[in-house]
């Protein structure tokens, strides 16, 4: 778990006030609020300057988009992917130097699976002139050289700027282990739907293409009635069954479905 993720839930959690309802931790699990990156969308709009953005034609929309900030990662903000992949450029510009000898001795070491927010902030923000490299007068040359790159990515892109949503990039993809060997036709009746997924990896709402939290649950003992439980996919194996894809849409969607079962619609026997 992130520290960032693991500070918002302790906040969340301490923030509830009692008694705390189901309903209540249920909205600490959905916590989809951007507040790591919330530094970096005013970092890059401070970075867009109106001289920065006279010496770029293009950059006044990125400039517009970053403005639009709602605070979250929503499948439907632009703002989130593009202040998220900034961030990324500017490690790549800052710390890629640093860790280029580790990556000389491993071509398997990676540093952005390393905890590094924190270093690189205080880096951005305090600005040492000597940790810059030779092809960087000063810090803002870095930042807005991160800034191409972002503009470099987005032109690389098969749609406009303002269609580069994060749920365009945040889409489930939850395969049946035999999919990927049946034509694409067969695997469609195999896989959960292809839908865009609010949350990402630094917050309380986990969830990306290839992870995320497997279920949610809140229940308290002797209350089992009040508790709720969600959970990707079905409740069958079949995908001729009915269940088969029952309760994932709800999952998508946060909605709170009851943690008991219900009244039995069917009944198994196995038989000598």
């Amino acid at each position: 778990m992130s520290s960032a993720r693991a500070r918002q839930i302790r906040d969340d959690l301490t923030a509830l006030a009692a008694p705390a309802t189901p309903r209540d931790l249920l909205a600490v699990q959905l916590d989809d609020r951007a507040l790591l990156l919330d530094r970096w969308q005013k970092l890059l709009r401070d970075t867009l300057t109106p001289d920065v953005l006279a010496a770029h034609p293009g950059w006044d929309a990125l400039r517009r988009i970053v403005e639009q900030w709602n605070g979250r990662a929503s499948v439907d903000s632009t703002a989130y992917r593009l202040v998220r992949r900034w961030r990324d450029a500017v490690a790549d510009r800052v710390l890629g130097p640093v860790f280029e000898p580790c990556q000389d001795a491993d071509d398997t070491f990676d540093f952005r699976r390393l905890n590094y927010e924190e270093p690189l902030w205080r880096l951005v923000q305090e600005r040492p002139p000597n940790f810059l490299t030779p092809q960087y007068i000063t810090w803002p040359d870095l930042l807005i050289a991160a800034t191409a790159d972002l503009m470099r990515w987005a032109g690389q892109q098969d749609r406009p700027l303002h269609d580069l949503t994060w749920g365009a990039y945040n889409t489930a993809r939850i395969q049946h282990p035999f999919s990927r060997m049946l034509p694409a036709m067969l695997a469609g009746l195999l896989d959960m739907p292809a839908e865009p997924l609010p949350g990402d990896r630094d917050m309380p709402r986990v969830q990306g293409p290839s992870f995320g939290a497997s279920e949610r649950m809140v229940v308290s003992p002797g209350h089992e009635a009040e508790g709720i439980f969600e959970m990707p996919g079905g409740e069958s194996g079949n995908p001729l069954s009915p269940y088969y894809r029952a309760g994932h849409a709800a999952w998508v969607r946060g909605e709170p479905t009851p943690f008991l079962p219900g009244p039995a619609r069917h009944t198994l026997r196995l038989l000598p």
